[in-house]
Order: C-alpha cells, then sequence, then structure tokens
C-alpha cells in the first residue's frame, strides 16, 4: 500500500484497525496486543449462553437490529436494516380450518381403484417434530449464533425452527383449537398468521451469502465514496476473494477474507494488524465448530463499523439536503466499469451534466417495461382507456411512431399495439410526505407496423386526471432529440441550435418518464414484490407444514422452495414495515398505505389464484405475442414449462391415479385449509375455478404456481434492483418535487429538483443493490442446494430431467442474448432468469 494515504481515510483506519483488533480480543488471550508478532490460539473463551450487553447486563435477541461488542458499544443498526430489507414483506399465513372438501368426481363406469389410507401412512408417515427448513427433527444442542433450542440442520439458511402441531391422522379438526392465529386485514401482515409461528434460523449459510455478495461491496463502496478516491485493484481483488469464499459455503474462510481485506485497506503496510490475522490461522477449532464460535457476528460488526463512519464523515460533508451534480450521481458506485452499467440509459459520457441519452431517446425506457423489477405490468390498451381524461391524439401518435396519415392510431388500437401502464392504484398520488411526492401516471406504449421492431412510448401524464400543471404529453418530435453541442471534456449540453421551447419540451419529457419510473418504483415494491411474492407464499407454507408428515411426497416437493422465507418475512415486520424504516424514509407512501397496499394485493392473488397461472396471466394482459421482444414473458415461459413438467411427473410417481390423489387425507387437508375463507381465502382455483381439486393435471400446475412464485417471479421482480433500482437517476424511489411541467422558467434544475438529496440517494443505493446481489440456493439443485438424499428413486431420476430442461432452458437463454439486432444483445442482455440466477426460494 501507498505509505502516504489519503488524509480523510486516517480516522476510517483507526475504526478498522480497532475493529480487526477486537477479533484478537473474542477468541485471543486477555493480554493479546495489536503488535505481538505472534499470538497462541489454542485455547478459546468460554461463551455464556445467551447474548448478554455487559453495559446492561441485559439479554440481547439475535434478530434485532443492534448489534454490540463485548464492551457494550453499538457496532451497527443500519447495516442490518439493510441486510434484511430484501424481504419487504410480513409474516402472512396460517390458515384456520373450514370445511371445503375435495370434490370426487362423478361416478365412472370402470371400476376405481381402492385406496386404503394406512397404507399411504405407512409409506409417508414418519416423526411428529420438525424444522421448519431442513424436514430433520429439531436438536436441541446450544448454538451461539441462535441459543438453545437451534434446529441441527446443515441444509443451508432456513426458514424457521417451530413447534406446530402434527396431524398425523390428517385430520384438520385440532386446527383450530391448537393454533392462534391474527386476522387483521388492515396492516402488516393482514393474511391470518400464526404469532408465535417464527423464531430462529438453523444455520448460517445464507449470512454467509449475504455478507460476501451484498455487504462488503456495500461497505467498501461507501469508504471509497468518502475519501473520494477509486477503489485501488488490490481492495477489487480482495472483494472478488471474498465472493469466492461464499461458494465454499465456510464462515471462516469468508471471516478471513473479510479480516484480510480490511487489513489492507486501514494499514499502511502489512503490519502490526496483518500479522495478527495471520497468527488466526494456528488457531485449531475455529473453522470447524461454528457452534462456539461468533465470527460472522465480528465479520459483521468489522463492517458495521466502517459503514456507520462512513454515512457520519457524508453527513458532515454536505449541508443536510444536498443534490449532488448528475456526474457525482453517477459516480457514487465506485466498484463496476461505467460501460458494463445500465448508465448510459441517462447519458453519453461520465462527465454528462445533463441527461442526454434520457432525452434522446426512449428505447431503454421501453425496454424496462418487459425487463426490470415490474415486468408484469405492461397490458394492453382498450377503448376505455382513452377520452377526457386521457385525450391521447392521432398527431401523438404519429410522431411517436414516424407514421403519417388519419386514423393511425384507431388503427394501432384495432390491431392490438398498443400498450398501457396505470398506476390507478395510486389514486391522487401521494403529495408531500417529508419531501416525496407519488404521482399516479398512465403511460401509453405501441409496437410498429412491423411488429418485430422495438416498444416504443408515445404519451405520458402524470396523474389519472390531467390539469395546467401536469398536462398529459406525447413524445417530442425527433428532430429536437438529436441536437447536442459536445465540451472540450467529451460531456454534452442542448445543441445551440435548440429553441429555448424545444429545450422545455425535451425537459418535460424527461420528467414525465422519471415520474414514471418512480411510481413503477412504489408500485413494484410494494405490490409486485412485497404483496405478490413474499406475503403469498407464506399461507402455502404453513398449510404444507400443519397438514403433510416431512416424509409425504408434496411437502418434500415444496419444502426446499420455502427455505428461508420465514424468517426474513418476520424480520422485515419487524425492523423494515415499520414507522421509521427504509421503506418509510425513501418511498413516498405513508407506512400505513404501504402496508394495506401489500395487503390488498396479497389477496387479490389469492382470490384470483388460477388468473396469476404464468401463460394465463399473459393472455389475460394481451402481452402472449406482443412485444415481440419480451424476456420476462419469453425466457419466464420457459422456466414455467420446465417447472410444470417436473410436478407433474414428480405426482404421476407419488399417486398412481387421480382416484389415489383424491383420496390422500393429508392432501384433503392440505386444500381445505388453503380453501378456507378464514384461512388461505384462496378463490377461482381447482380444476374448474370453483375451488374443487380433482386431477393430478391441476395439481402439478397449481404446485407448480406455488415454486414458480417462490423462484422465477421472485427473482424476475428482486434481481433487477442491483442494475436497475440502484440506478438513482434513472429510478428514484420518490420524486422529491411535485414535477410541475408549467412553469414559466422550467429548466433542467426542474427535472434535478425530483432526485433524492445525497443521504437519501445512499440509502436507495446500498439498499438496492444490496438486495438485487444476494442469490442464495438455485433452482432445481435439491441435491446440492438443499439436502443430499432428499430424493431418492424414481423421484431423484424426475429430479435429474428436471435438472436437464433447466440447463437447455440456460443454453437458449445465452442464445438469446447474443442475438444480434436484439436490444438484448445489442444493448443489454437479460439473465435474470438464467437457472444459476434463480433461487429455489424467497430468502432476501
Amino acid at each position: 500500500m501507498s505509505n502516504a494515504p489519503n488524509p480523510k481515510l486516517l480516522d476510517l483506519r483507526a475504526q478498522g484497525s480497532r475493529a480487526v483488533q477486537s477479533f484478537m480480543r473474542t477468541f485471543g488471550p486477555d493480554d493479546a496486543s495489536p503488535d505481538a508478532d505472534s499470538i497462541p490460539m489454542t485455547e478459546k473463551k468460554e461463551r455464556p449462553k445467551r447474548y448478554v450487553n455487559p453495559k446492561t447486563g441485559k439479554e440481547i435477541s439475535r434478530l434485532k437490529s443492534v448489534v454490540v461488542d463485548s464492551k457494550g458499544n453499538v457496532l451497527m443498526k443500519r447495516l442490518i436494516t439493510l441486510s434484511i430489507v430484501g424481504a419487504f414483506c410480513a409474516a402472512c399465513a396460517l390458515m384456520f380450518l373450514s370445511g371445503v372438501a375435495v370434490e370426487e368426481e362423478p361416478p365412472k363406469a370402470v371400476k376405481e381403484e381402492v385406496v386404503v389410507q394406512d397404507d399411504m401412512q405407512a409409506k409417508w408417515i414418519s416423526r411428529d417434530d420438525f424444522c421448519m427448513s431442513c424436514a430433520h427433527a429439531p436438536s436441541r444442542k446450544w448454538s451461539w449464533w441462535f441459543g438453545w433450542g437451534s434446529c441441527d440442520c446443515f441444509a443451508g439458511w432456513s426458514g424457521a425452527c417451530c413447534d406446530i402441531p402434527h396431524l398425523n391422522s390428517g385430520e384438520c379438526a385440532l386446527y383450530e383449537d391448537t393454533l392462534e392465529v391474527i386476522h387483521d386485514h388492515s396492516v402488516v401482515p393482514g393474511i391470518p398468521f400464526h404469532k408465535d409461528l417464527v423464531t430462529s434460523p438453523c444455520s448460517n449459510a445464507w449470512s454467509i451469502d449475504a455478507l460476501g455478495q451484498g455487504v462488503a461491496p456495500v461497505v467498501v463502496n461507501m469508504l471509497y465514496n468518502v475519501i473520494d478516491e477509486q477503489p485501488p485493484q488490490y481492495v477489487r481483488d480482495s472483494l472478488d476473494e471474498l465472493h469466492a469464499a461464499t461458494q465454499d459455503n465456510s464462515y471462516w474462510s469468508l471471516v478471513w477474507e473479510t479480516l484480510k481485506m480490511f487489513a489492507r485497506i486501514f494499514t499502511d503496510d502489512r503490519g502490526a494488524e496483518y500479522e495478527m490475522l495471520s497468527s488466526l490461522q494456528e488457531c485449531d477449532g475455529v473453522a470447524s465448530d461454528y457452534s462456539t464460535d461468533s465470527t460472522g457476528l465480528t465479520a459483521l460488526s468489522t463492517m458495521g463499523k466502517c459503514y456507520e463512519a462512513q454515512m457520519d464523515a457524508l453527513d458532515g460533508t454536505h449541508d443536510e439536503g444536498y443534490k449532488p451534480t448528475l456526474p457525482e450521481y453517477n459516480n457514487f458506485w465506485r466498484l463496476i466499469d461505467a460501460e458494463e452499467s445500465v448508465l448510459f440509459a441517462m447519458v453519453d459520457s461520465v462527465n454528462d451534466t445533463i441527461p442526454v441519452a434520457w432525452m434522446r431517446n426512449d428505447d431503454m425506457f421501453g425496454w424496462l417495461r418487459t425487463v426490470g423489477s415490474n415486468p408484469d405490468m405492461l397490458r394492453i390498451a382498450t377503448s376505455a382507456d382513452f377520452g377526457v381524461n386521457f385525450d391521447v391524439t392521432n398527431a401523438m401518435y404519429n410522431t411517436a411512431m414516424g407514421e403519417s396519415g388519419s386514423g393511425t392510431l384507431n388503427a394501432a388500437l384495432a390491431a392490438g399495439r398498443l400498450f398501457m401502464m396505470d398506476f390507478s392504484i395510486f389514486g391522487d398520488g401521494v403529495e408531500d410526505n417529508n419531501g416525496k411526492f407519488l404521482h399516479a401516471p398512465k403511460a401509453l406504449f405501441a409496437v410498429p407496423v412491423d411488429t418485430t421492431q422495438r416498444l416504443r412510448t408515445v404519451a405520458i401524464q402524470q396523474y389519472q386526471t390531467p390539469s395546467t400543471e401536469h398536462p398529459l404529453m406525447g413524445a417530442p418530435d425527433p428532430g429536437i432529440r438529436d441536437s447536442w453541442d459536445t465540451n472540450s471534456d467529451g460531456s454534452k449540453t442542448f445543441g445551440s441550435s435548440l429553441s429555448e421551447a424545444d429545450k422545455k419540451t425535451l425537459v418535460k419529457w424527461a420528467m414525465l418518464k422519471t415520474s414514471v419510473q418512480s411510481a413503477e418504483s412504489s408500485y413494484f415494491e410494494v405490490v409486485t414484490h412485497f404483496g405478490r411474492t413474499h406475503l403469498v407464499m407464506e399461507p402455502f407454507m404453513i398449510a404444507a407444514n400443519v397438514a403433510f408428515h416431512e416424509t409425504h411426497p408434496i411437502r418434500k416437493l415444496l419444502h426446499p422452495h420455502f427455505e428461508g422465507t420465514l424468517h426474513i418475512n418476520q424480520g422485515a415486520v419487524d425492523a423494515l414495515i415499520s414507522e421509521g424504516g427504509v421503506i418509510d424514509k425513501i418511498f413516498p407512501p405513508p407506512i400505513s398505505i404501504t402496508q394495506s397496499l401489500a395487503v390488498a394485493s396479497c389477496k387479490d392473488f389469492l382470490e384470483n389464484f388460477n388468473d396469476n397461472m404464468f401463460d394465463v396471466a399473459f393472455q389475460k394482459r394481451g402481452t402472449t405475442t406482443l412485444p415481440a421482444e419480451y424476456p420476462f414473458r419469453d425466457d419466464g415461459m420457459l422456466l414455467w414449462n420446465a417447472i410444470k413438467d417436473w410436478t407433474y411427473k414428480y405426482l404421476t410417481i407419488a399417486y398412481s391415479s387421480d382416484a389415489q390423489m383424491r383420496k390422500d387425507p393429508w392432501l384433503k387437508c392440505f386444500w381445505d385449509l388453503l380453501v378456507s375463507p378464514s384461512g388461505g381465502m384462496l378463490q377461482k382455483v381447482g380444476d374448474n375455478n370453483n375451488g374443487k381439486l380433482h386431477t393430478r393435471r391441476y395439481l402439478s400446475e397449481f404446485l407448480a404456481l406455488i415454486i414458480w412464485t417462490s423462484s422465477g417471479q421472485h427473482a424476475a421482480t428482486n434481481f433487477p434492483q442491483k442494475d436497475v433500482g440502484a440506478h438513482i437517476t434513472m429510478n428514484p424511489t420518490s420524486s422529491w418535487s411535485k414535477g410541475r411541467l408549467d412553469p414559466a422558467d422550467l429548466d433542467i434544475s426542474n427535472w434535478f429538483d425530483m432526485l433524492p438529496p445525497l443521504h437519501e440517494a445512499f440509502d436507495q443505493l446500498n439498499t438496492e443493490y444490496l438486495l438485487g446481489s444476494v442469490h442464495y440456493n438455485r433452482l432445481g439443485r435439491y441435491e446440492e442446494d438443499y439436502a443430499a438424499g432428499h430424493f431418492e428413486g424414481e423421484y431423484r431420476e424426475a429430479e435429474l430431467e428436471f435438472q436437464a430442461a433447466l440447463e437447455n432452458v440456460r443454453s437458449t437463454i445465452l442464445a438469446r442474448n447474443n442475438e444480434a439486432g436484439t436490444m438484448r444483445g445489442d444493448v443489454w442482455p437479460y439473465e435474470i432468469l438464467m437457472p444459476e440466477n434463480t433461487p429455489n426460494s424467497i430468502n432476501i
């Protein structure tokens, strides 16, 4: 390292040095000193059986958002909130019994197979007590990280350990007497929820991935923003080594790489601290004896100290409410090559001071409708969309599409080439909630007559009803959209040939697109992500664990797809979806509105279950074939079909006939719990949408939708956050002004007014990057990522067929991403639904 470090690094170095040394205080003898050449590590300090704050003497829950060191000092609050923010969900579902039975088919001429219940009991029954994450009985051994009674589970990060009563006979009558549920649909969780269900996760594997893939890059990036330097190559290499350590699933490797990286950053040479770290290699047992070491806590604490110091330093560099310049915004994320990011959706050069690319064309704006975190909102337009409150003209259409003549708009409508995004769910929007505004826009898009061409933007309106302040506006004339002057540093500014009116037109259009992006951010987080994936999964998780034995085939099929969800949901309820949480800080709706919208969207999914089948949903939205290039639809359909084939093959092994399936008492219990009006509340479900289950074919699609929601659907909405959601200027989570379009002196500063202040900008960047970075487990990899021997015999053969199908999906997506002349081939490859990027379960 340099012998003359940046002066701004000195204070942070002191913080880091103390954090590194605290590791030695935790595991070394009492007289360990920073400058010791070699520190024996043959013995570890005895650990208390509960984590106690030495200052207060009180026990501290591992699930809380405050971590303290051996002296009781608070090491991190904000970081823990960030690390669980990906849940955006609440504990949401334990069903209450109702007597809705599986319906028998009408009698047939052919005699049905006689099924003896005892035969199925003998085949499937096993232990009564189980771990919800791994289908193993919980041990009562001590775990330093989780306390007494944690699961002895090595299958990865779990959902929860719990004591849900097990129904050996498949009878649901016990359910009412033994489970306490909550029915309050006004707030999160809203859906019936067993209040004592969630306790602790079972292992640290998820923490490894979260720290190495998400938290560490965020903290290091923040540090170099504070000192205003670009990270040197050795720091980038350290992050690569740290990420590689997560692949080994070794907490010790992760901690070693973490502390080694900070030693490199916080010291001028490989001196005392680095030698201390080297001596830790002699520490017998730390790598293997997870139950008695707290290295994970130490690693997170190290990063927590750094993060707190960095945020404090940033707060002290500028006045409250400071708005960065465009180059400053674009330089916030210093660990990636700008050329490989979506930065150039906004600018041509990192030196641009105005959003040149955002005003020049709408290619990325249209593309985000099919690949962003909200890729399933686009729907076909109908005549009901037009009228006095959205009076799109033929001239607007012709300008956007390069067509001419009368009747072209109506012709496009009749041909099914017009598409809408309508945020009417937001009503009149949000008016100045602590400086944050939410629009409720409408946007019209169109596919050209040559339907192989890209989706184009025709018109945008900021609110449901137009006004002088917020009028409907069509896309600018292409003739004024490519007039730019180039400065000596390569940056561009408005062309000298443009009139002031032309400049205002371009600024207004940029503001309108930003209004849509901001509204979509709130919609995605609250509805698409929070309500329709995290919340939706809980009824199925609880019903499966109540109704099925741990060895029941359907339970074994579904359980890997529930891993981690209950725990991350509960963490969000406790620390995130509450007043003063991250959602409350950076999104415009008041937290009560956020909660009610999330619950409403979850209920809408449950009450229209069959409409959410992946192929059916596109049919209902009218987007089955157009737009022609629609990666979420096209790649998602590959995964959906592979999952459906897998579930059907699986059920033909579990049940020799539809009749045998209908006579399964545990399946009957599972179904009854889900369709109960006071339980899972499923409606429009069953073979004929009437709440009755007849066939294995329908059950395979029912189970496929559960698996799809926990895997592909959640991946599609969550992981674009790393690139799109973290891109502050393209995707602000709130509009920080009302965005009026009528000021006489309107200029580019009015667009900048819509962007977040410095502190909130970093909150958005860090939160969304972390959420979109953590990939834990992989779709279909049950043996490798969940539990060895999970499926055996014919089930294992079917699993291998599923994995082969996923490999074919992967090959097809790779070929599509290399296809010339397409957005995904020429601009931005869509890799979100690559099978290796699609987790089995919702765990972030």
